[in-house]
Formats: C-alpha cells, structure tokens, sequence
C-alpha cells in the first residue's frame, strides 16, 4: 500500500511539473510573441509617421500633418499617437503644435538620449504597450535629413510615441493556456490510468511477496507467491521465490522441531525461526564444549568449579553457593562458595531435610515469602535455590545470592539455560561418582566397611609425604584377635565373622574421625591414630582390649568372649616413615602374642632380641597384662 502510494505521488508530481513548465513556457513565449509584435507594429508606423511628416515638409504641407498623425492613431491597434519636436527642430522651425511638446520623461528622456525605450502598462481588465521611438538625423539613409534640418548626423529632431492596446491579445494567450491546461489535465489523468493499469499488478505481486515474508519471519511457509504477470522475468522470480520457501517449509521447520528435542521450554523467545535455530545451535555448542571439558576433569571438586563458573556466566548473581546433598545420610557438604561467610546455619548440613530445595525438590525464591526457608542465614537480602537431582541419592543445590529484587526474574528466566548445562551435566557427574563408588568399594573391606590393605598401602606415600612437609605424627596399633583359628574352626567361620565384627565396632567406637582404621588381613587390624601422644595411644589400645574382651557373643544359647593382642609404635618418633612404623606395631604384636596374648605391647628396639623395656619416652616396651 505504502508503495502503491508512493508511486501514484511520484507518477503525478512528475506529471503536474511537465505540465507548469509547459504553461509557463508558453506563456512566456506568447507574451513575448505579442510584444515583439507591438513593437514591431510601432516601429513600422514610426517609419510610416517620419516619411509622412517628410513628404508634408516637402510638399509644404506642414501645417496638415494634425490630420495625418490623427489618422495614424486610428488603426492597426493604435490607441493613442503623437509626435515632438527636439530643440533643434523649434530652433530652426519653431515651435510647432500643442500637441507636440513632450508629455512625459519619457518624451524628454528619448529626446536627451537618443535611445528608444518601451513600457508595458497593464491591470486586471487592459494591457497597454507605450513605445517611444526617436528620430535621429542621418545623410545615409532613403531620406537626406541633413538637406533640410541645421543638424550633424546623429543629431535627435524628434520622437514619436505610440500606444498599443494588446489586450485581446492577452485574453487570446490567456484562452490557449486554458485549453493548454485542460489538454495537459486529460493527459495526466490518461497517464495516470495507464500507470496504474501497468504498475498494479507488480504491486500487487510485491504485496504478496511481502506478506509471505512477514509470515515466514513467523515459521509460517505456507503462503506462495501467485502473479497474472506476462513478463517472464517476473514468473520466473515468483518460482524460484515459491521453490525456496518450500525448502525453508521442509527444512527449517524440521531443525527447529528437532533442535526443540534438546532444549525443551527453551527461555529464548524469537519469532525468527532461522535466529532461534542459530541462538540453539549455539547454544548446544557451548554446552557440548562444556560437556567435553569437564569429561577430562579430574575429580568432582574440579567439575564444581566448572559448575560454578557457568553458573556465575550465565545468572551474573553477586553471591553463590553449591551443596553436594547426601539423601541416605541425610547430610549435605559445601562443595563451592564464592564468599567467606556461611549460607546455612549448622544444624541444616547435619539435617538435611531442614533445606526446603531439597525436602520439596523445587527452586525456593526468597521474595515469595519473608524468612521461606527456616536455614538460609547469609547476609544478602534475596537467595534462589535450584535443586537438581544427580542420582536417586545425591543431588545438587545451587543457591545464587543478591541484594537486588529486580535479580530474582533474570534468575527466573535463565534457570532454563542453567538448567540445560546441568543436564548435560549430569551424566559426567554421574560417571565419576560411580567411579569414586568403585574405587571406594575396592579400597573397602566389604565384610567390615572399613578400608582394606590396599588403600592403607595407597595412603602410606601420602602420608609420608605429609609426615615430612608438616611433621604429622601418627600412633600405629596392629590388633590381631587371639586364637581366632580355634573359633573358626570350634564354631565355625560365621562365628569368626561376628567377632571380626565386633572388634570393628569396638574400634570405630574408640578412634576419631580423623584416625584411620583398616583390616590388613584375616583378623588382623592396623589402626593410625592422627596426632596421637604414646600416652594417648596407649589408652586407646587399652580401651579397645578391655571393651572387647567383656563383649560376649551368643551361640547355640553359650555366651563366648575373646581378646585382642596390640602391638603400638609410632612415626616419627620410633619409624623413618610409615610403612617401617607398621612393621615396628608388628613385631610389638608379635611380642604381645608370645607375652600371652590380651597384651598391649609398645614397640621398642630391644624386641626381636627379645629383651624389652618399658619405657614410653625412649618408644621402648611395654607389656600391659590382661585384667
């Protein structure tokens, strides 16, 4: 429509331009036709007038030139006629008739100068020509002057001034332009028809064209492009328009459909089928490069930092936390906190149900409702908990801090996006807990749950590594349970098993979490108590011989007990390293099993040479009998 208007603007402005330049120019050209036709009556009659004045001075007719000149004023137009005489002329002559004295400036200005001069004098109802024409004295022409006037050549003896009434000759140019008008009106409106009957089918083929333009910006394909268009060129744009939106029809449709499949309830709303398959792919492409490089991460701890860098790219929030939620021991760990201060209060990481992300399973938004969960106890005025599920038993929550409400609805809108990482996300999550599963479970006795020789030999580099960058002690208790062959073999292996048990439980009961306990073989235990005085260690053996042997265990109606023999050492005070400090406990178990059994025995120099003392200090022997 806008073009269609524009054109019939522009057909009809160049039209109406023709047609003024048309008048104008032939107005001009008429005006000047009719007054260089005035002029050249009044010259001719100026020639007519001298030789009659001529032919009355020779025929000494002067005194009936009044006649004559009335007679001249009477016809070809003329509306008024009349005659001076210069100074020469009354000088040599004298002065002649009334009515030839100058009129005007013009008469005394032609008689100063010499030179002719004209003026158009008109109104809304005439149109008058005034020309005044000097006679000026010259030998060389059909008329001597010079024979009869005292005068030089060049000298002027008079002029002669007439007036022309040229208005029927104005309304005459007036008519033509009119009919001029009329003609060039018709014209245009002719033209004006013919335009239209021309250019509206092209229009009406670009109207379409631009309707399915505007409908594919939508996704819609459907509408073609139809043309009543002779021209060929313009049959062939129409097909190969149609050709192309089929493809777009068959092709982008089905991308966008299957780009949907991997970004479901996509936030990013465009109506631009070809930009919102670009911002997918592109999309995609930065998860899938997130996806490959956190596949090479080493460990878990790596990954959660990635977590929290795309987090933080993606929600722009001033502060954040992430949670790794055990939902078996109901406990959750920090595993990324960009700020110093605590989140949660203590008691919602011993309890996890206190965090209502996770005991709801939904995003918690502080502006919903003031103080909504019970735990939350940062400085920021406003959090969003995200929870995401990683298996059945562990989950992630991700809690993004600000002080700005207006913050909490660009959170809203982008969790989708956040979302999506942590979906792709989460299989690598997976893996490697199920790796850090397998290796846990092949580090563990799976009799007792305690860690198997195999990670003892594994920790013993380490620890010796720490023992010399910070100087860690550690007190080292071999355990063996006494005559254990003879309960297997009296009562059988379940048997030997409950009391496996019980010593395991009887440690656990007496180390700390940062002692370590493992199971070295059969029924023999090494415990590494972190940090350990020998004063300390010594009661911790002797806590964990006295509680086991007043356990007793039922069979078949009998109640039986059995001892523990330890042997003590330490690193570094009696071991170059651990692995030595192990060996010392052993031969300290050794010597507690020769001593009778149910003994402690601290590790001392002179035992293989059988020959101990007791003597704590010095790491020498020391044998604690049973009660």
């Amino acid at each position: 429509m806008e073009t269609n208007r524009k054109l019939f603007l522009l057909f009809t402005g160049t039209l109406t331009l023709f047609a003024i330049a048309i008048m104008i120019n032939a107005a001009v050209n008429f005006r000047n036709y009719s007054y260089n036709n005035a002029i050249g009556k009044a010259h001719m009659a100026a020639e007519i007038v001298r030789d009659g004045l001529t032919a009355h001075m020779v025929n000494d007719m002067m005194d009936k030139r009044s006649h004559f000149l009335e007679m001249m004023s009477t016809g070809n137009d003329v509306k008024r006629l009349w005659v001076v005489r210069s100074k020469k002329v009354e000088e040599q002559y004298g002065k002649g008739l009334k009515s030839e004295m100058p009129r005007d400036e013009i008469d005394k200005k032609v008689l100063e100068t010499g030179k002719e001069i004209d003026r158009f004098y008109e109104d809304f109802d005439s149109a008058v020509l005034r020309v005044t024409i000097p006679y000026t004295a010259s030998s060389y022409g059909k008329i001597d002057c010079l024979r009869c006037h005292r005068a030089k050549e060049g000298d002027v003896l008079g002029a002669v001034s007439l007036e022309f009434d040229i208005s029927d000759l104005r309304r005459e140019g007036l008519w033509t332009l009119a009919k001029i008008a009329m003609i060039t009106v018709v014209f245009i409106v002719l033209s004006l028809l013919l335009v239209k009957y021309l250019v509206t089918p092209y229009i009406r083929f670009f109207k379409t064209l631009e309707a399915s333009l505007k409908r594919a910006k939508h996704g819609d394909f459907g509408l073609k492009v139809q043309t009543d268009i002779d021209a060929a060129d313009i049959r062939a744009v129409a097909e190969r328009y149609n050709e192309l939106i089929e493809k777009f029809q068959n092709t982008i449709g089905k991308i966008e459909q299957k780009l949907a499949i991997f970004l479901k309830g996509s936030s990013h709303y465009c109506e631009d089928p070809l930009e919102k398959a670009t911002h997918t792919i592109d999309m995609l492409s930065e998860i899938h490069r997130f996806k490959n490089t956190i596949e090479l991460d080493k460990d878990l701890n790596q990954i959660y930092g990635r977590l929290a860098t795309i987090t933080g790219e993606i929600m722009s929030a001033e502060g954040m936390a992430i949670f790794d939620v055990d939902s078996v021991s109901k406990t959750r760990r920090v595993v990324y906190n960009s700020g110093n201060e605590s989140v949660c209060r203590t008691e919602t990481f011993e309890r996890s149900d206190l965090c209502r992300a996770f005991r709801t399973d939904a995003p918690v938004v502080s502006d919903q409702y003031p103080e909504l969960c019970p735990g939350y106890c940062g400085s920021y005025s406003f959090y969003y908990c995200i929870p995401f599920d990683i298996t059945e038993r562990r989950c992630l929550i991700i809690t993004l801090l600000t002080d700005s409400k207006q913050k909490i609805e660009h959170f809203k809108k982008e969790e989708t996006v956040l979302r999506y990482y942590l979906e792709n996300s989460k299989p690598v999550i997976q893996s490697k807990l199920l790796m850090q599963q397998l290796e846990e479970k092949s580090l563990r006795d799976g009799l007792t749950g305690l860690y198997n020789r195999k990670f003892l030999e594994e920790m013993i580099d380490k620890i010796n590594r720490q023992g010399n960058r910070h100087m860690t002690r550690y007190g080292v208790l071999m355990l063996d349970i006494d005559s254990f062959k003879m309960i297997n073999d009296t009562y059988g292996h379940d048997v030997g098993d409950t009391f496996i048990k019980l010593l395991v439980e009887t440690i656990n009961h007496e180390i700390r979490s940062s002692d370590i306990a493992a199971r070295y073989g059969g029924e023999e235990f090494v415990i590494l108590l972190h940090e350990a005085t020998p004063e300390g260690a010594l009661k911790v053996a002797e806590k964990i011989r006295k509680l086991f042997s007043r356990i007793p265990v039922s069979v078949k109606g009998k109640k039986i007990s059995s001892t523990v023999s330890i042997g003590v050492s330490f690193y570094p005070e009696c071991a170059s390293n651990l692995r030595e400090a192990i060996k010392f406990a052993d031969i300290a178990l050794y010597k507690a099993k020769k001593s009778g059994k149910n003994h402690v025995v601290l590790f001392s120099e002179e035992l293989p040479a059988d020959n101990p003392q007791e003597s704590i200090n010095s790491c020498s022997s020391k044998d604690s009998a049973p009660e």
